[in-house]
Parts: C-alpha cells; structure tokens; sequence
C-alpha cells in the first residue's frame, strides 16, 4: 500500500500517527513545508519527507510538482492534512489520477456551497472521505448535505508518554503564588475561545489570592485584554503569551478550562491536560462533550455562561478529591478512546477499506 500525504504542517500525534503507518508496512511519503516545525522530527522517526512549500490555495509550482508524481510513480491513496492548502492544490494537480482520494477536517464552520473555496476543497464531488476530527465535524458536514458514506470520524489521538519525564513548569514566573489554585487556557484568544468569560467568572470566584487565571497564547482580542489588565483583576489573571512549553504549564495548573463559544474541533490543549491528569472543564460546544464526560473525566457547562463556568471552578476547587479522580479518569480515557494507538488502527483500516483490502 502506498500513500502520497499533503501537508502545510503536523503536530506530534500526526508525526506519530504517520510513523505508526509506516511501521505497519505502509509506505508513506509526506510533501511537507520544510518550515513546519515537526518537519525534523517526522525525518527522525524514519517516515520519506520531501520539501514542498504551499505559499497559497492556488501555488502553480506546487501544483507542477504534486502533478509530477502523480504521473511518474503509482500512488494508491493520497491524503491531505491539516490546512485548505494541501487538498486545493492537490485537487488542482490530481487531473485523471485514479487512486483513493482522503481529506481531513478538524473544524465545523466556514464551509458554504456558494463559497467558491469550498467547492474546490471540502465539498469537492471527487472526494472518497473525510476523515473529520470529532462526530461534531462530521454532523457539521452531514448538514451541509454531504453523503453519510464519504465521512469518517477519527480522533487524533495522544500518548500520555510524551508528557513524562518533563517536570511542570514554575509558575512562580508569572507571579503566580506557591500552593495557588491555578486554572488554565491554552488558546489564539480570539473571542470564539471565550476567555472573556473566564474572566468574567471571577466575579463568581474568591478574589483572596487563593485563585489564579493563567491564560497562554496570544491575545487577539482587545476586550479580553482590557478585562485581564484591570485594576480589580490585577494580580489574579496572568497573560502568559506564546509558549511553546504549553504542556509543562498545564501539568502545574489544577484545572484547564476550554469556554469556546462555538466551533471546536478536539481542542489539543484538552487532550494534553487529560494525558498529564489535569480535569479539564469545557463549554457544550463542538467535539468537546465527546472528549470530557461531565462529572467522570471533567465537567461540561453551557456555552457563553460565565456563572456555569465559576460555579464549576468552584466545585472542582472546593473538592480535591473529586478533582483527583476526574484526574485520573481523564488520563485514562486518552490512554483508551483517544490514544495515538487508535488513531492509527483506525487510519489503516480507513485505508485497507477504502482499497478494498
């Protein structure tokens, strides 16, 4: 079996996702920008990486060269991760290439039959499947009335693995007290991430030192940032920025909190709290009541409800033990349900259906 994939950039499950393929006998060769950061470590685990930078939906030498191998070497399947770049240059090049044709979804929303991009992409006729990160994506998809039978879901997967042997962070750094109750956001804080309403919640929440919001990643909205710096939120909400040691200030907070508005995929700052048995409380949006269930791995609360979100900080706060078991529930449903192991078993079987093997 063989199998051409397209990408602008992975993460560490798709690194080790790819790297699992290839160790089931696939041969795997991945078109990749060389400027995506896993870039190396995708060549380290032994998978063929060939440099292809995408510099738009419509990139004229990459389609040439996509158009290139498909003509000179006989592919069985090809599949297109991640962004809308890969799968529209890469319908672009297909011409009459016969093999399987995979694309991958992680978001609902944006998508639109009158939508010229669209129709080159997602909703593109030629398409066998699309694997689509959470049934939430999938039911998206089922609405815009793509046919049952081209969608798939399959969870992107993690190992718990990868978060041991890395101590959690200091966060003393952020001016965050020893022994402080610490929740957590990991997010591009646009206002669909609803980190406005966590900070909201701290109207709801004891303002005695005893808890702290350590928000990380860039802010891109000017009315969290107003609400984060004011003198009454002063000292308890921490702006943290871009980290690339993220994971490390998960695994040193007692709780994250993912409060999305709409349109969440399988948000992967959940994923790494739930590896390293930090509970997570999330909004009813999107894929994320697949991952957390309520009351046993971690607490789900309505969506744009700063109160819900306060009263189970609160909870969670007030009762240790309760928040130790969610913990531990948490670890293992990624160890099960959505561990890197079934992504991959589920990925091949896609494969070997698809080909009829």
């Amino acid at each position: 079996m063989k199998v051409l994939v397209i990408s602008e950039g992975l993460d560490l499950p798709e690194v080790h996702c790819l790297a699992g393929l290839r160790a089931a006998g696939v041969t795997v060769r991945v078109l990749l920008d060389p400027a995506a950061r896993r870039y190396p470590a995708l060549v380290e685990q032994g998978v063929e990486v060939v440099p292809l930078p995408l510099r738009s939906r419509i990139d004229p030498l990459a389609i040439w060269r996509i158009r290139q191998i498909l003509r000179t070497e006989k592919w069985d399947l090809v599949h297109c991760l991640r962004n809308n770049r890969p799968l529209s240059n890469f319908l672009l090049a297909a011409g009459s290439y016969r093999g399987r044709r995979v694309a991958y979804r992680g978001t609902s929303g944006h998508l639109g039959w009158w939508d010229p991009g669209s129709r080159m992409t997602y909703l593109h006729p030629s398409l066998d499947r699309i694997v689509c990160v959470s049934n939430a994506v999938r039911n998206y998809l089922l609405g815009l009335g793509l046919p049952e039978q081209r969608l798939v879901t399959i969870y992107k997967g993690h190992d718990i693995n990868w978060y041991r042997g890395h101590p959690p962070a200091d966060l003393t750094e952020f001016g965050i007290p020893p022994g402080a109750f610490t929740v957590c956001l990991v997010a591009n804080m646009r206002p669909v991430k609803g980190a406005d309403l966590l900070v909201e919640a701290l109207d709801d929440l004891p303002r005695d030192g005893s808890l702290h919001l350590l928000l990380v990643g860039e802010v891109r909205d000017e009315r969290l940032r107003k609400l984060a710096t004011a003198p009454s939120n002063r000292g308890l909400v921490h702006l943290a920025g871009y980290r690339r040691d993220a994971p490390r200030l998960v695994g040193a907070s007692q709780v994250v909190v993912m409060p999305s508005r709409e349109r969440e995929g399988l948000p992967r700052a959940v994923i790494e709290a739930m590896s390293q048995a930090v509970p997570a409380i999330v909004s009813a949006v999107g894929g994320m009541p697949e991952l957390v269930e309520t009351g046993c791995s971690g607490l789900v609360v309505p969506a744009s409800n700063a109160p819900a979100l306060a009263e189970a900080i609160l909870r969670l706060k007030n009762h240790p033990e309760e928040r130790l078991r969610m913990g531990c529930a948490a670890r293992a449903r990624i160890e099960g349900e959505f561990s890197v192991r079934r992504t991959i078993e589920r990925t091949l079987a896609l494969y070997r259906e698809l080909l009829g093997q």
